[in-house]
This record gives C-alpha cells, structure tokens and sequence, in this order.
C-alpha cells in the first residue's frame, strides 16, 4: 500500500456499531422510541484490521474502486500539502507501479479521537518494489478514521520505517528518550505526493503534545486564508499551533506539567524512527525523566489544519528544533496531530512524525 502511503491515502475502515436497545416497556409509542439515539461503540483493533487487510490487497491489485466507498471525501497529505479530493487517491491507487508481493499486518491498537473519529496503529512487512528498489519494511502505519452516518471512513494514512535497535544500551535509551536514529530509510505519505523516502532519519524528538506555532500572526494563516480552505480553517489552524506550540516548548523544557496540559485523556506518539508509545504517562516520562536532548530553540512552519469532527481536527506542520539527543543532531520532520476538545481545550490525542525529504 505505497502510494497509499505516499498519497497519504488512507487505509479504510467501516466500524461496526453497537445499537443501544431502548428500555423494556410496552408502550409502542413511536415519537419515545425515537428519541433513542444509537451509540456508536468504539472500533475494535480486529475489524479495523480486516479492514486494512482489505485495503492493501485492493492497492495491491491496484484496484481503486474498492477505495471510493470507503475513502473520506477529502485525504489529509502527512507532509503539509493539504488535503487531496477522494477522486484524486483513487486514480493514484488504480495507476501506481509499485510491485507488491506480499505483506503482512500486526500489533494493532486503536486510540480514540472523540467521538467521531479514531487512530488505528500497526506494524506492516512489505516484500516489494518500487521504481525497482526495495520497499522500505517493516514500517509503523497510522490511519485516522472518521465516522460518517453509519459508516467509518478513512481521512488519513502514513508510514514510516521502523529503525533498527541500537547497539549499545545507552545508545537505545537515547533513541527512546526523544526519537529515531540517523541513517535509516522512511517514508513518508502524503495526499498528492508521489515520493519515496530514502531519507536519513535522525529526527527524534518532539514532543507529545503539539509543539510550535508562530507567535501571534503565524505564516499559516495567511496561506490558509489564500487556500480553498475557508477562514474557519485559517482560524482552525491559528487556535490549534497556539497548542502545538505549548506543546514543542514544553517538550524542550522537560516541562511535565505543560506536557500534562496539552495531551488528551487517550494518547499515543509514533516518532520519525517508528518507535510508538502509547499513553500519556509514558509519553511524559519520556520527554522529561528519561529526555538527553539538549535543544536551544523549536520552531514550526507550513501548518495546516482539517476538522474531522464536531471534536476532533488534525494538524500537519513542519517542526525544527536545534539542538542534540544524545550525539544525533536533530533534523526537521513533519509533525502530524489529532486533537480532539475535552471541554473547551483541544489537546492532542495523537502525534505521527515523519522525516522531511532532504533535497
């Protein structure tokens, strides 16, 4: 599922939905019964996967018309390119040459996105090629899924290559104290991009919750407001990198509580060398206790904002931070974010971070 990924394409899913059986009584009154409003029961790792499963046989067979029914009407790009129409992935998927051979899915675990949306994470083995070169595998996916009516339908799909462990073990417990390493393939998706990533990843760190944002009057706004995407994304963009931003500095000052702050109930983070965390006590524990990066100064661009949801919105920007983890000077990534409201606070339930192809 390549361009899948290039494409930021999404893998796709259908949740089953659990009807909520209205209190035993004898009154056939319709106008009561119909006040019962059905409650959608979170998606279960196992029918996402099978979904998935689906979905990589039908990029496999390059067959695009599988995806038009359960593709979102919009696809949001993983490196800052906004979002692509259904119709645009679903002739990438039918014309791309990628040769897959064979793949196989594990691990997978699913973390909520309020009530309208989901993050499906897992491993994939990919023997394959393209342009004649090796499919980087194994890689960690995310797909984010959005619930429309009954149904639920993919809006977002990455990958990025899962880096081998460090030799020694101090080496490993700098990877896992900020992020990957250097020098190992990755790939990033993207919505209208058709680029492979045989970038070094020395990317590491970030933070869990988002991180920069440009102080007051941020570039964003003014290419969103420039955009198709109407002021109410260009607002949408502002509030949320004013929480990425929280989140970025918290990040490098090691800040617990301001972490704390910023991420959602249900959290998780895949960082650019594909190592995922899930939880948020995890997740600060790596980015204050066990963190040796060393970072003067964090800084965030190219963002751009979606709204999946009454309560949720994704966030794509392109974050840099000087400075060091341990002896890997960090690298600029995209930084992908879902957040959702708890209250009248959006705080990230989800961070993907992928390399930035190097020119």
């Amino acid at each position: 599922m390549k361009t899948i990924l290039k494409v930021s394409l999404l893998a796709i899913a259908a949740f089953t939905l659990m009807s909520c059986a209205p209190a035993a009584n004898t009154n056939t009154n319709t106008n009561a019964n119909t006040n019962v409003a059905a409650k959608p029961a979170a998606p279960s790792a196992d029918s996402l996967m099978a979904l998935e499963t689906k979905a990589w046989d039908a990029y496999k067979n390059k067959d695009g018309k599988y995806f038009e029914g359960f593709l979102a009407d919009t696809v949001v790009s993983g490196n800052g390119e906004g979002s692509t129409p259904k119709a645009e992935v679903v002739k990438m998927i039918s014309e791309h040459k990628d040769e897959v051979k064979s793949f196989s899915l594990s691990d997978p675990k699913v973390t909520p996105a309020g009530a309208d949306a989901a993050v499906l994470t897992y491993k994939a083995t990919i023997d394959g090629t393209e342009n004649g070169k090796p499919i980087p595998s194994p890689v960690t996916v995310a797909t984010v899924f959005v619930r429309s009516g009954t149904d639920w339908k993919a809006t977002y799909h990455n990958e990025v290559a899962v880096m081998e462990a460090p030799k020694a073990g101090a080496d490993a417990a700098k990877k896992d104290a900020a992020a990957p390493a250097a020098d190992a393939k990755k790939e990033t998706a993207s919505a209208a991009a058709d680029e492979k990533k045989d970038a070094a990843a020395s990317s590491e760190k970030k933070e869990p919750a988002p991180p920069p944002a440009k102080p007051a009057g941020n570039s964003n706004a003014a290419s969103n407001s420039n955009s198709s995407a109407a002021a109410g994304d260009a607002a949408l963009t502002d509030a949320l990198m004013v929480m990425e931003k929280k989140g970025w500095d918290s990040w490098k000052a090691k800040d617990a509580k301001g972490l704390d702050e910023t991420l959602a109930k249900d959290f998780a983070f895949v960082d650019a060398g594909g190592k995922a965390t899930f939880g948020r006590a995890d997740a600060i524990k790596m980015w204050t206790t066990d963190n040796t990066c060393n970072v003067s100064s964090v800084s965030l661009s190219d963002g751009k904002a979606a709204s999946i949801g009454k309560d949720a919105a994704i966030l794509v920007v392109k974050g840099t931070a000087v400075g060091t983890c341990g002896d890997m000077k960090l690298e600029p990534l995209w930084n992908t974010t879902v957040f959702v409201k708890e209250g009248d606070i959006w705080k990230a339930a989800y961070i993907f971070e992928s390399p930035v192809k190097k020119m």
